[in-house]
């Protein structure tokens, strides 16, 4: 029987991920890259690898993408040669401005097939140009397996530190062989170097200190903001938003007039993204500026005269009476302005007291302004607010780009709960494979939970691919998407150009109006299905026990 020193370099580099921690890898179909996929298959037949099969790379990515932001450990990639790899650019992108490990693999012609008109072949060495260094190897019979540890460990040590890493491999035919071969785990070098290793910075708390935790900060932000005694402001996927210093109404608070206290030295973690308001102020270069880094590619420092640091040591806390004076007023402000939103949003509650009344008109009278709350039509703000108070710790909570994401930063409270968002370059697409991913991961770690996905009518189409799942496998992860569905983009209704241009134009370009069966292709990819117009159906909709179902919400523009 041929040998394939394909087959053989694959094997290798299987071994050599696996070793290091890689669990997952996605295999979209082609004829260049059966080595890679085969013996994939084969690791997973020794419990050490799963293989997930995505018909489209794109797709497959994002999934990986959303393994990489829930575990921090990178899922693998592979696509034939040609156009297949360049599939992979939109989640190499994201993962490069987020800070994500990933891993993505292409198969290629050997070198003498480049440049002469091969057929399905182009330069896909460098491909991803500064979203990711390519590693290049050439599966050769002298040296296949030590070319494949190699190239492993160099893709590992790219995508371990928060980063995408693509491996271009050569491979000449025999493509594959069934030529029984050695499956090891190889030995592990050194652990990578995390990228920063600078500077740690030390403060004291001192009046006129605003925090802000931007998407990714994390739970170091609320614990800065409490020693500092200052007020935090914390977007929705910052991983912070709780706390007494928390300002949820901060748009209205910085926009006011007046601010609740003197502003002069503003932190920054994570990557704020969500609101004018904030840029506004870190982009104020009358302030003093520090920024936290965490695995964002580019910082926030639009004032080009940041102090950028890798960790803050707090030498001199707040006392509680500094808090008190310091945060106070800030806290107020934002209560005073939530609350009113709250108060517009919400409808009153039927008195109880009217329910145990002896009179049965009066009982009578509480039972129809009950069934008034719950058939009143679903807003946004509601929404919103839904979803965020019947997610929990051992949930997930998927934000799509766009309006919605805006939404609920507005209106939902303080809550530390996971919330992920692609929010590296704020795109629509990869919603649905994200959360997918997210939730394999979750699943694959044995937690329990539902991963709820909030997003728009226009993203869940972008990726509406990503709802097929593969036949013959299971797959008991927990997705359950919440279509706000107003028929197109209406977030551009809110943005400049609906001052610049005609109604119809912004309509036809921008609004993008769609009115595509969401319940045909729910069926057609076999997801449970739930059409809400009230908040009835809706809060029946949260406590479903369907493994998939899309939520179609209609919501007015």
């Amino acid at each position: 029987m041929m040998s394939s020193p394909a087959t053989t370099w694959s094997r290798a580099f299987w071994g050599a991920l696996i070793a290091r921690g890689v669990t997952d890898v996605f295999v979209s179909p082609g004829s260049r890259s059966q080595a890679l996929a085969l013996s994939a298959l084969e690791w997973e037949h020794t419990g050490h690898l799963r293989v997930h099969v995505v018909i489209d790379e794109a797709s497959a990515a994002f999934r990986a993408l959303g393994i990489g932001l829930e575990s921090a450990i990178p899922a693998v990639c592979i696509a034939t040669s040609g156009s297949a790899p360049a599939h992979f650019m939109p989640a190499v992108m994201e993962a490069h401005h987020a800070g994500v490990p990933l891993v993505v693999v292409s198969a290629d012609r050997p070198p003498e097939g480049l440049g002469v008109g091969a057929n399905q072949t182009t330069a896909q060495s460098g491909l991803f140009g500064f979203a990711s260094p390519t590693f290049d190897a050439v599966a050769e019979d002298e040296g296949a397996e030590k070319s494949a540890l190699d190239v492993a460990a160099a893709a590992w040590n790219q995508a371990i530190v928060g980063a995408p890493a693509h491996v271009n491999v050569a491979f000449r035919e025999p493509l594959s062989s069934s030529e029984a071969g050695d499956l090891r785990l190889r030995a592990v070098g050194e652990e990578p170097e995390k990228p920063y290793r600078g500077e740690t910075l030390s403060l004291v708390a001192e009046p006129g200190t605003l925090v802000i935790a931007g998407h990714q900060a994390g739970d170091r932000a609320e614990k800065l903001a409490y020693e500092l005694g200052a007020p935090l402001i914390a977007e929705v996927t910052s991983g912070a938003r709780f706390g007494p210093h928390l300002l949820v109404a901060y748009r209205e608070v910085l926009a006011a007039k007046e601010l609740p206290g003197p502003l002069s030295r503003i932190i920054t973690v994570g990557r704020p993204t969500l609101s004018r308001e904030v840029w506004g102020v870190v982009s104020d270069d009358s302030l003093s500026h520090i920024v936290l880094r965490g695995p964002e590619r580019e910082p926030a420092n639009p004032t080009h005269k940041a102090h950028l640091v890798d960790a803050i040591e707090v030498s001199q806390p707040a006392t509680q009476q500094q808090r008190s004076e310091w945060v106070k007023p800030w806290v107020m402000a934002s209560r005073q302005h939530h609350e009113s939103a709250l108060f517009a949003a919400l409808p009153t509650p039927p008195d109880t007291g009217m329910g145990e009344a002896d009179d049965p008109a009066t009982r009578s009278a509480f039972a129809q302004q009950e069934m008034l709350v719950l058939r009143r039509t679903v807003t946004r703000a509601e929404l919103a607010l839904s979803l965020w108070e019947a997610s929990w710790p051992h949930d997930r909570l998927v934000l799509g780009a766009s309006r919605m994401i805006r939404e609920m930063d507005k209106i939902v409270g303080p809550k530390n709960i996971p919330v992920f968002a692609n929010r590296g370059l704020s795109g629509i697409d990869g919603t649905i494979a994200t959360a997918r991913g997210i939730a394999l991961s979750v699943g694959g770690s044995g937690a329990s939970g539902v991963t709820r996905v909030l997003l728009g009518d226009l993203a869940f189409l972008h990726d509406v691919g990503s709802l097929m799942s593969e036949p013959g496998t299971e797959d008991t992860s927990s997705v359950h998407l919440f279509i706000a569905n107003d028929g197109g983009g209406t977030i551009f209704d809110g943005l400049e150009v609906s001052h610049s241009a005609a109604p119809e134009s912004r309509d036809r370009v921008l609004y993008t109006p769609q009115n595509v069966d969401i319940e045909a292709l729910a069926g057609a990819y076999g997801w449970d299905y739930r059409a809400v117009t009230t908040m009835g159906e809706l809060a029946d909709a949260l406590v479903t026990r369907d493994l998939k179902v899309i939520v179609d919400i209609a919501l007015e523009r």
